[in-house]
């Protein structure tokens, strides 16, 4: 009888243990549905990649560089999934990386809370993708989903010739 209440006890424990350690976020960073709503929206152009970057907010003000390489010669669409966000951030995209001088930005944005945005870039081979994460110690961590997609220019259409 010890046995059964002292397994029983055990096992309520472990359900509060594993209740109060899950995520308060997870609804937030549904990493899966941010996806697919991107992929959605990069028609008709197809998808090519992803990338996924936590956010975590801090006492001071951040810089999140992320390199995209791209083909000369093929056109592309970006797309910025910031629902996973709890608050605003700025994406900026540059056409030289951030320890370089001489560097423009080619693109700029501040998010909303539930944006979607896209950008179809121009000739520039590889681009720079700044998050710029403002400060805030009490916010929780979010996620931004980034995608791109790619138009292949030379696949002609049947009857086009």
């Amino acid at each position: 009888m010890k046995r059964i209440i002292f397994s029983s006890l055990l096992v309520s424990t472990l359900l509060l243990y594993v209740a109060a350690i899950s995520p308060q976020n997870a609804s937030e960073c549904d990493i899966k549905s941010l996806k697919k709503e991107g992929i959605s929206k990069l028609n008709p152009y197809y998808y090519s990649a992803s990338k996924v970057t936590s956010i975590n907010y801090k006492d001071s003000t951040q810089i999140i560089e992320v390199q995209v390489p791209l083909f000369k010669g093929e056109k592309y669409r970006m797309l910025f999934n910031t629902k996973g966000l709890p608050e605003d951030i700025k994406i900026e995209i540059f056409d030289k990386d951030i320890n370089s001088s001489g560097r423009k930005a080619v693109f700029s944005t501040k998010t909303g809370k539930d944006d979607l945005i896209v950008y179809e870039p121009d000739k520039i081979r590889k681009h720079y993708i700044n998050y710029v994460i403002p400060e805030g110690s009490n916010v929780e961590p979010g996620c931004i989903v980034f995608m791109l997609g790619y138009q292949l220019t030379f696949i002609k259409e049947v009857g086009e010739e």
